[in-house]
């Protein structure tokens, strides 16, 4: 089996790119699978090419650069060389993350057994938990036992869902850190990353289509992947001094604006997505008022393409700034 592994390079500091490369290098392989790494070098920084002179591994690297896009373009342009070398399965790498040793074997086991869509959890390099641990949705997954449950593997645990169930569950909640899931190719063949999704939402679409589709899910909760701090737009943008925290609540809103659009959902699913939207366009209108009275301009850009999106943003942004107001010292919560 040949497995193209996708990673969007851009960093700032040298000597990330090629620890994720070496966890690539040590994967245990089974016996007559072989591996490509894409390193598509978005436009960073420290470039991709001089990292790779420096990396002496074996495994072979197709380095393709562009202009800076962001991570869902740049991720684009490794599926779209990945289709037209005809590869039988996708792995997603971010430049800053590595893989434990079994990683690739385990997920291709399982998607040999009929599986299309593979993820399992990660740790950050500072926590102290797994996400699985610390995420409620992902708590009660794990003890779900239901007729659209099947128990592949009790101890780890191990479980697949069908399409109803993880859709909504992947509706509610962020579940599946781009390095640790590992597709089907023939699935993602006409799918892309929404490359409007800069700074949050993304992957998340994209893993939301893929389950449209019919891509049968399987989820493990062995801790394959180890995720590190390198420039990563996502957590980057948790600094609440920072306009790009006003940026990302607004590319959640956008998403969740984009998932209502383009989806079919169910009307459990859609009254979910109307319930996030009402919170982001809560969270947006505050923090992008805060933001101006603080003599800081987040991106009037994106407030634009939002407007644009849902025409009753702007009048009323100052009735929910108010109404956000009293509360504020909650800003960190989900609003």
């Amino acid at each position: 089996m040949r497995t193209a592994i996708i990673i969007p390079f851009y960093q700032r500091d040298r000597g990330i790119l090629s620890r994720a490369l070496d966890s690539v290098e040590a994967q245990r392989l089974r016996d007559g699978d072989s591996l490509t790494v894409f390193v598509i070098d978005d436009e960073s920084p420290v470039p991709a090419r001089s990292e790779l002179a420096a990396w002496q591994g074996k495994v072979p690297v197709r380095l393709i650069e562009q202009k800076n896009g962001g991570p869902g373009a740049a991720r684009n342009a490794g599926l779209d060389a990945v289709e037209a070398e005809g590869y039988d399965h996708v792995a997603f790498l971010d430049s800053d993350d590595i893989w434990q040793p079994t990683h690739l074997r385990d997920a291709l086991d399982l998607l040999e057994q009929g599986y299309d869509f593979h993820f399992c959890d990660h740790q950050r390099t500072d926590d102290d938990i797994t996400y699985f641990e610390r995420t409620p949705a992902l708590r009660e997954m794990r003890e779900a036992r239901h007729a659209g449950v099947t128990v592949i593997d009790a101890e780890i645990p191990i479980l697949a869902f069908d399409q109803p169930s993880i859709m909504t569950a992947s509706i509610g909640t962020y579940l599946s850190q781009t390095s640790t899931v590992v597709v089907r190719q023939s699935f993602v063949r006409q799918l892309r990353f929404e490359p409007r999704l800069r700074n949050a939402g993304e992957d998340q679409l994209f893993w939301l289509s893929l389950i449209e589709a019919g891509a049968r899910t399987v989820v493990s909760w062995k801790l394959n992947v180890l995720c590190g701090r390198g420039v990563n737009v996502y957590f980057d943008a948790f600094d609440w001094r920072s306009t790009k925290v006003v940026d990302r609540t607004g590319y959640m809103l956008m998403f969740f604006h984009t998932v209502a659009r383009r989806l079919s959902l169910s009307p459990e699913d859609r009254s979910i997505v109307a319930d996030r939207v009402r919170r982001y366009r809560r969270a947006y209108s505050y923090l992008f008022l805060r933001a101006l009275l603080q003599r800081r301009v987040p991106s009037l850009s994106l407030a634009w393409k939002l407007v644009a999106l849902d025409p009753g943003l702007l009048p009323a942004m100052p009735i929910r700034f108010l109404a956000v107001l009293p509360h504020r010292e909650q800003e960190s919560l989900q609003w």
